[in-house]
């Protein structure tokens, strides 16, 4: 494979694939400013297309290469075991979006249309209320697509999905919910990141029962140890007024899990480090404009796969689309 970058580290691991990406220390003016009102996932979408900016011409052509070959027969993106997921499906379309990848947008309408929105828990019904938001937003022309991501485009979503949504933010039925707790730190990130896509308003929970004695978060009450997607959740919650306030020493607390390659743990007792990990906490402590003392390049490089997607980290040699989303998220938020 040639190489992709101009700044190749000297010790980067992975091969020939680690040339995929360039420096994330530089270019940062091609940033899109990141305002405090904007939601969530308007926040991630620029910080994919900072990600975007930084990778070259091959390496966009590699990665455009990936995501196309992995949307199925029937519409849908597939999942790992090569079937079309509508979570993976969400993950796609925000790639196609990033990347400006032609799809088969009618065939993806088709595939949605299939899902009944009364069947999915919280995690499938945020996908499913995003993946028409993307639908709605790939079928604009190209000039104005800038304006749609900062506007938004709620409008798109139906009635019934609306009103779906709803209840679901107002529900207690603990099997709709991660780890069957409606409360927890990553249960109201989605909850909160569910009403800002609708446009309703959501206060938040009380995190207290959720706070572990060094300040950071775990996602089960009376958990021993926080773990990395609980306090980026909290990070983000707090960014917005919910449930708990951040305060300086927390971010200097969670800015310390990371480790010598540059990454972050799932928790302080996993084994390695993994790149859903390092990519959530690096967004939620930009949100502080905080950024990890330690480059993420050399971790960056040793995830991209000769498939031309992003994989867990060093080992893992599988790509999919939900890691190549926190890859591309990693490049342009570090």
């Amino acid at each position: 494979m040639a190489a992709l970058a101009s700044d190749r580290p000297q010790n980067g691991r992975g091969g020939a694939q680690a040339t995929a990406v360039t420096s994330v220390s530089t270019k940062r003016e091609i940033c899109i400013k990141m305002l405090v009102d904007e939601t969530i996932a308007q926040k991630m979408f620029a910080g994919l297309c900072c990600g975007r900016e930084r990778c070259t011409t091959e390496a966009l052509r590699v990665l455009s290469d990936f995501v196309l070959g992995q949307q199925a027969g029937n519409g849908g993106f597939v999942n790992r075991g090569g079937q079309a997921d509508l979570y993976y499906t969400m993950f796609g379309l925000l790639l196609v979006a990033v990347l400006r990848v032609p799809i088969r947008r009618d065939q993806v309408a088709r595939y949605l249309d299939s899902l009944d929105p009364v069947s999915l828990d919280l995690v499938h019904l945020l996908c499913l209320v995003r993946c028409r938001v993307l639908l709605a937003y790939l079928a604009l022309p190209e000039t104005l697509q800038n304006a749609a991501a900062g506007l938004g485009l709620r409008g798109n979503v139906s009635e019934a999905l609306c009103r779906q949504g709803a209840e679901m933010l107002h529900s207690r039925q603990t099997t709709l919910f991660p780890l069957q707790d409606p409360t927890s730190p990553y249960s109201q990130f989605l909850r909160l990141s569910l009403a800002q896509e609708l446009g309703f308003s959501y206060a938040g929970e009380s995190l207290a029962d959720y706070c572990q004695a060094d300040g950071l978060f775990s996602n089960l009450k009376g958990a021993e140890y926080s773990s990395t997607n609980a306090s980026s959740s909290a990070l983000v919650l707090g960014y917005y007024g919910c449930g708990c306030k951040i305060e300086s020493e927390t971010l200097r607390m969670f800015s310390c899990c990371q480790q010598q390659d540059g990454a972050f743990k799932a928790a302080d007792g996993a084994p390695q480090t993994d790149l859903l990990s390092t990519a959530t906490a690096a967004f939620a402590l930009s949100l502080y404009q905080v950024k990890p003392a330690l480059s993420v390049r050399d971790f960056l490089y040793a995830a991209f796969t000769e498939s031309g997607g992003f994989s867990s980290g060093a080992g893992d040699l599988m790509a999919d689309l939900e890691y190549t989303v926190y890859g591309l998220l990693l490049m342009g938020v570090s």
